[in-house]
């Protein structure tokens, strides 16, 4: 696969500084070896110095803005957002696998009323169960299990290990890492003096098309109703999300987040790593919530939240600043103690004069 220079500014609507015809076979880092950058592109972020830039290997760069000196030694191509420029570049030479024709391995296990849309392929010990569909293009790789009735949309990538429960939909374009659980029973139990009794978890699963689930990450199903992943979210890996929760579309789950049972997370969203959020919240639209944060109540208007309880980021860093100056009243109300006492003291000698 190569690209020309002309046409990676066209597919990231930047501005060609270089020769138009020069060929790009890859992408590689800032920092690559002269073997490994040669015919390839990289990125600069703004915090990158200039000089560093120039003094790389890699012959056309993807920037925010120009060098003052040495443009003429390389390519460049200027874009608003180099890291968006280059994940698109990086999409081209490194597609997600489609199935272009029918595979299906020999020690796969496929219920007859399975129905598959060719071209599929089918790898290594894959079970598929009955009445379940899978769409054209997708890619079952090693150990997927895949329950009765769900249905996987067009191509879909599930990685190795990867297992969908019965009754679960996923969209189209879906791409699903190793070891995920998807639309496993969910946290149902109902209290009868000292035991617990079992709720059946017959809700489902419900994916949105062209999103992301990282390795190890489990999403349950509903109750009675689905648990609902909007289109385009992102969710990393070892990321936990109970029965009823609904996640809106683009929204990003980072590493170890967990959402409990029944939550709505919004449209556009962001939760840092180790976010962990109570049952039966809600979280609008276009929130950011630091990593380690604990929401315990409902967030009811866009913004940054950092900490335990969760908090606007302005009041959390004025608590800090207050916690900060702690130490300072401690010693002044020190100080004013000690000279009360001096005071109180030269009163009573005051006293005992007259």
């Amino acid at each position: 696969m190569e690209m020309t220079l002309r046409e990676v500014a066209d597919l990231v609507g930047g501005e060609l500084v270089g020769d138009a015809d020069d060929r790009i076979r890859g992408v590689c880092a800032l920092d690559a070896d002269e073997d490994t950058a040669a015919g390839c592109i990289a990125f600069v972020v703004a915090s990158i110095p200039a000089t560093l830039a120039l003094m790389t290997h890699v012959p056309a760069l993807l920037v925010g803005r120009l060098p003052h000196d040495g443009v003429e030694d390389k390519a460049w191509v200027v874009v608003k957002d180099p890291y968006l420029a280059y994940a698109k570049v990086a999409q081209v030479f490194h597609p997600l696998p489609v199935a272009t024709e029918p595979y299906r391995d020999a020690t796969a296990i496929v219920h007859p009323e399975a129905r598959i849309e060719d071209p599929v392929s089918i790898g290594p010990q894959v079970v598929l169960e009955e009445g379940c569909r899978i769409g054209s293009g997708s890619v079952l790789m090693h150990g997927v299990h895949i329950g009765a009735g769900s249905r996987i949309g067009r191509n879909v990538v599930l990685h190795p290990r990867v297992t969908i429960y019965g009754g679960c939909r996923i969209g189209d374009r879906v791409r699903v890492h190793s070891g995920a659980v998807l639309g496993s029973d969910g946290f149902g139990n109902a209290k009868e003096g000292e035991r617990y009794v079992r709720i059946p978890q017959i809700g489902g699963l419900v994916i949105g098309d062209d999103c992301e689930i990282g390795a190890n990450t489990t999403i349950d199903g509903g109750t009675l109703s689905p648990t609902r992943i909007g289109k385009g979210v992102r969710i990393d890996n070892l990321v936990m999300v109970a029965h009823n929760c609904v996640v809106g579309d683009h929204t990003a789950l980072a590493a170890q987040v967990g959402l409990a049972g029944s939550t709505h997370v919004g449209a556009r969203c962001m939760l840092g790593g180790q976010v962990g959020v109570a049952g039966h919240l809600r979280i609008v639209d276009d929130v950011v919530i630091g990593a380690q944060a604990g929401v315990i109540g409902n967030i009811t208007e866009p913004g940054l939240y950092w900490g335990t309880p969760a908090r606007r980021k302005t009041e959390v860093l004025r608590g800090q600043a207050e916690t900060a100056r702690m130490s300072e009243v401690r010693r002044r109300v020190a100080q004013l103690e000690r000279r009360l006492t001096e005071i109180v003291a030269e009163l009573d000698i005051t006293a005992e004069n007259s």
